[in-house]
């Protein structure tokens, strides 16, 4: 088939859904099929799909992606009046580039919003966060999901979503026809995999940590992922644990955190917490597989990729109930209420201390991970696809 998909969550460092949009992509071209992006400003291949061209062409494409990604950021953060044409001067693009190549068979946006395309058209909702939640969102993300988003919905052939708990939501919450709706949940990298103390040594060196010596949570740091609970969870271990077992946060900076990083401050300076930003698909296997558990207290969940990553290393998942979380790790975690901070500290103490619970957990994980691939994930994309196309 010959899919146009929307590229711009791959500007960024990859969290949740570039890393969908990235296996997508994987997967589809690996099927034969080809798959152009659009970043917002420009056409191009995506990263993977580029790597297999010359150097210099691969390099001057990243160049490119990255300062589209820096230029929207700055918009966005710095010139709001700016921001506010951005979506009609991408609409210019897209059509522009439209012209210019073969109609495609499809377009897919798997970010929300997508553009006018005469072309059918398949967008993917991940959650509906900034209607349950709006607090925990930044005026400029509300402002956007609440002026296009209802149209998107109406204009889309056919709407994916990530778990059964999203179409619920989205059927809830908008005026969609429940006949254009497919579940397609997401995958786990193949990458995330049970490893032993040698096999994640020399990640877990560069940052001073061994294997089974501490607890990692994953995520954006921003309010919707609730760290504050898991803080306050932490701190009520017994001292000498807090510092054998430190909770180690991964991921990059979001929005909305200054009273986080404030609360960050003294238990970063006691050795009890580390922050180590953003983790690269390289490393990232190993610091979860080298963990004793995840911790993910979110309060609301689309789908939830950390905890299905940890369950495929054989990890014991600590996770609230919120949201898919539920649905994705089913009775091979410990889940408790996303605010019970109690509820958390004694399942901390549990993986610690009981080496069957911990055994038991993580057979249950690899067990329950086996239910997602990104393999699937495409085979059931491209279902939709032909669908639209019969």
């Amino acid at each position: 088939m010959n899919i146009v998909m929307g590229g711009r969550s791959l500007l960024t460092p990859r969290t949740g859904i570039g890393q969908y949009v990235y296996h997508l992509e994987r997967g589809m071209a690996a099927l034969g099929h080809g798959v152009r992006f659009f970043y917002g400003t420009h056409w191009g291949p995506a990263a993977s799909a580029a790597g297999g061209g010359a150097p210099r062409q691969v390099a001057r494409q990243t160049l490119r992606n990255r300062l589209s990604g820096t230029a929207r950021r700055l918009a966005r953060d710095h010139m709001p009046g700016l921001a506010r044409l951005v979506p009609l001067v991408e609409q210019m693009k897209f059509n522009a580039g439209m012209r210019g190549q073969a109609r495609p068979q499809i377009y897919h946006e798997p970010n929300f919003i997508p553009l006018r395309c005469p072309s059918p058209t398949v967008i993917t909702a991940h959650d509906v966060s900034w209607v349950r939640y709006p607090a925990y969102h930044p005026a400029a993300r509300l402002a956007l999901m609440h002026q296009h988003f209802p149209s998107a919905v109406q204009r889309a052939d056919r709407i994916i979503v990530v778990s059964d708990f999203v179409r619920r939501e989205l059927l809830e919450n908008f005026s969609v026809d429940p006949a254009k709706v497919r579940v397609v949940h997401n995958g786990v990298s193949a990458a995330f995999k049970p490893q032993t103390p040698a096999q994640t040594r020399s990640v877990l060196a560069r940052h001073g940590l061994a294997h089974g010596a501490y607890m990692v949570a994953v995520g954006t740091l921003e309010p919707r992922k609730n760290l504050g609970t898991v803080l306050d969870a932490h701190a009520r271990l017994p001292a000498a644990m807090q510092q054998a077992f430190p909770l180690v946060l991964v991921g990059v900076n979001g929005w909305l955190n200054d009273d986080l990083h404030a609360r960050l401050r003294k238990p970063v300076q006691a050795g009890t917490v580390r922050v180590l930003g953003y983790a690269p698909d390289a490393d990232l296997p190993a610091l979860v597989a080298g963990a004793c558990t995840l911790l993910y207290p979110s309060v609301y969940e689309g789908f939830g990729l950390p905890p299905l990553e940890a369950m495929a290393c054989g990890v014991p998942v600590i996770a609230s109930t919120a949201g898919a979380i539920q649905e994705v790790v089913a009775d091979a975690g410990l889940l408790h209420e996303a605010l019970d901070a109690d509820a958390f500290t004694g399942s901390m103490r549990r993986v610690i201390e009981d080496k069957a619970l911990c055994a038991r957990l993580g057979n249950a994980g690899l067990e329950r991970a086996r239910h997602f691939s990104w393999q699937r994930c495409v085979g059931e994309t491209l279902a939709v696809y032909r669908e639209l196309l019969a």
